[in-house]
């Protein structure tokens, strides 16, 4: 049997002046090339080079800064906080990477931290345009859109050809209603840098607002040259023409191009390896997947075909289970399950695919004929408060149309942290019976519909482990339908489920996200001037018909789980605040 025998350690050879000399200038040359492989967008290459110089320099805060500035670009933020934290350990007063660190964290939703870097920034470069632009990103975001002018002020007077920064002032001019100033920020970042299909968007956004509709068509048109596949724009393109046209059929076939084009740029043009990658890295959050798997299941139950369905099925199945047994029974709402490649690749061809049930409208009448609609339209005007609901809202054909779109059609695509999904109008939720529905409505109670056009309008489906929905928050319209489709038999409480209306009005020199993203200023402003609420349990085709500046909130939820349990509500918006 041999013996081990022990090696003599011998001493660590000393490096010499000259091999220090060079040892540092091969770092400061691959420093070089990767700083010009990733100003070049060349990620993995820039990466692979970082890496490089700190297996030579391990301490190095050039290297570990921008090696964090790639995960972040690759939207690993965590990863991005801690190697950038990691420089600034090496060389505290490097306002750059404090700058960074800001936009890591502020990814994350650590606003007050990032805003804390940012700051920190400012005071070792106050020159630092980035910074101050950053700043104003930060504080927009927090709902301070005023706040921020100032900063990207700063911002465009350190840097005259920051397009970026002007993009971003325009953002925040918009969100303010000061749309002409908020329209010369777009226009001078679209000078300086003309292939920004963003700012583009932005203007057409801006265009839209002022009236502008052929201009605002012409800005998204030339956004989607700039980039075919951006959902935002094919979006409000979409939406514009909804607004826009009186054909709906033509509103719908913009729509549904929109939602075809949104699904392949949300998962790659085809199952490639880039697209199972990208599934693999994104990932989904567990209740989406549970939706989706459910959903799959029943078309594959109702007979219908759709691509890719029973792998989906299979792949989707295995990643719940494992993630499932991994919790031990613990109600797995917020993970993201992030799949295999076999997984992902088996999972792609059925999430890429398009499907929706058509919704032709209904002969005999989309409203239930038996309603006396100018009583109703009657008792919503001489209302105390604007707040009636009504049952019995759709015919039977109408109701038995709209359940089986919302169970048979993929057109789920937002999901929200509240475990809830989201279907819009300009992303598929359309049809022939729905426009027939706000036709109909016009007609039947014309004083409360007549002279406001269909704006928008949506549906949310709830897991049923929800307990509760959406937030407190006002809509941007003037009257506001929403009603619900699942049958009362998934309902375990009866005394809820449905909605509560605050009669109290969302103040008119609030912005958009104060009365729609703020909770606890809301709640203070409600309690500050003694609002009242109405509270409308849920009933299978009930709508709640209330003036669209009230606060209101989803009751809480205690339904049923299954798939065809889950509790949907479809909210309509007509006229504009």
């Amino acid at each position: 049997m041999a013996r081990n025998r022990n090696k003599k350690l011998m001493p660590a050879r000393a490096v010499t002046p000259q091999q220090a000399q060079r040892l540092q200038r091969q770092v400061q040359q691959s420093l070089k090339l990767a700083v010009r492989h990733h100003a070049a967008g060349r990620l993995a290459k820039a990466e692979g080079l970082y890496n490089q110089v700190l297996q030579a320099d391990p301490d190095n805060p050039d290297a570990l800064h921008l090696l964090g500035v790639v995960a972040h670009q690759e939207g690993d933020n965590e990863r991005a906080v801690a190697l950038i934290s990691q420089a600034l350990e090496h060389r505290p007063e490097f306002a750059d990477a404090h700058s960074n660190l800001g936009n890591a964290l502020r990814e994350l939703g650590r606003m007050e931290e990032a805003l804390a870097s940012y700051y920190r920034a400012i005071a070792l470069m106050p020159d630092l345009a980035e910074a101050h632009n950053n700043v104003g990103t930060a504080l927009k975001a927090l709902g301070r859109p005023e706040d921020s002018l100032e900063n990207y002020h700063m911002a465009v007077a350190l840097r005259p050809d920051y397009a970026e920064a002007y993009n971003n002032y325009g953002d925040a001019l918009q969100e303010l209603r000061r749309l002409e100033e908020a329209l010369a920020c777009y226009q001078r970042a679209i000078a300086l840098r003309p292939t920004y299909a963003e700012a583009y968007n932005n203007m057409g956004s801006a265009l839209r607002e002022l009236g502008r509709l052929e201009d605002a068509i012409e800005s998204y048109q030339q956004a989607l040259k700039l980039d075919p596949e951006d959902p935002s724009t094919q979006a409000n393109l979409a939406g514009l023409y909804i607004s826009k046209l009186d054909d709906p059929g033509l509103a719908i076939a913009e729509s549904n191009k929109g939602l075809t084009l949104l699904r392949r740029s949300t998962f790659g043009a085809a199952c490639d390896d880039a697209a199972v990658a990208t599934l693999m890295k994104t990932g989904m959050p567990y209740f989406r997947l549970k939706h989706d798997v459910q959903q799959a299941d029943y078309l594959a139950a109702q007979g219908h075909a759709v691509a890719g369905l029973d792998t989906f099925r299979q792949a989707g199945r295995a990643l719940l289970d494992r993630s499932e047994s991994a919790a031990e029974g613990v109600d797995a709402a917020s993970p993201t399950l992030r799949p295999t490649r076999d997984e992902a690749a088996a999972m792609l061809p059925y999430l890429q695919a398009g499907h929706e049930i058509d919704l032709p409208e209904i002969a005999g009448g989309c409203l239930n004929c038996e309603t006396e609609w100018k009583e109703v339209e009657t008792r919503y005007l001489e209302s105390k408060n604007e707040i009636i609901h009504v049952d019995n809202l759709l015919s039977p054909a109408a109701l038995a149309a709209f359940q089986t779109f919302s169970l048979a059609s993929k057109v789920w695509l937002k999901d929200y942290p509240n475990k809830y999904l989201g279907a819009f109008s300009d992303r598929g939720f359309i049809s022939p019976l729905h426009f027939q529905l706000a036709r109909e409505l016009q007609e039947m109670m014309p004083r409360v519909f007549g002279g406001h056009p269909l704006g928008r309008f949506w549906a949310f489906k709830y897991d049923a482990t929800l307990g509760k929905g959406i937030n407190v928050h006002a809509d941007f319209a003037l009257v506001n339908l929403n009603f619900w489709i699942t049958p009362d038999e998934y309902n375990l409480d009866p005394e809820s489920g449905g909605l509560v209306v605050y009669d109290v009005p969302s103040p008119r020199n609030w912005h958009f996200k104060a009365y729609n993203e703020n909770k606890d200023a809301i709640y203070q402003f409600l309690k500050d001037n003694k609002a009242d609420s109405v509270s409308v349990p849920h009933r299978c085709n009930r709508a709640v018909l209330f003036n669209s500046a009230y606060f209101h909130e989803t009751d809480e939820i205690h339904f049923a789980e299954g798939y065809e349990s889950r509790r949907i509500n479809i909210t309509y918006l007509f006229g504009k605040r």
